[in-house]
């Protein structure tokens, strides 16, 4: 009687931890497949926090706790003729 509890306590014992191992890799493998997905849901997950970011264009600007702002795109203004001036008279210069 005594050995059967015994059995049943190492078992249960041995399968905390293994149940444990198992969740952390389920959980590595999830976070894994949703960054290869770019999901962005990430970065509002309770149980996710982002240290790094990487794959930025060059020259942003990470302003923790900054709240998002969607600005429509402006039009692309045509550039205006720029005047050019000559650095020589248009004459020859000779020596």
């Amino acid at each position: 009687m005594i050995g059967t509890f015994l059995w049943f306590l190492a078992v249960g014992l041995f399968g905390i931890p293994m149940w444990i191992l198992w969740n952390a890799g389920q959980k590595a493998a999830s976070l894994d497949f949703r960054l290869a997905q770019n999901d962005a849901s990430l970065l509002e997950d309770d149980g996710v926090i982002v240290t790094q970011m990487t794959g930025l264009p060059p020259g942003t600007n990470i302003v923790p706790d900054a709240h998002v702002v969607i600005v429509p795109e402006q039009p692309q203004l045509e550039n205006p003729h720029v005047h050019q001036e000559a650095i020589w008279p248009s004459e020859t210069i000779q020596n």
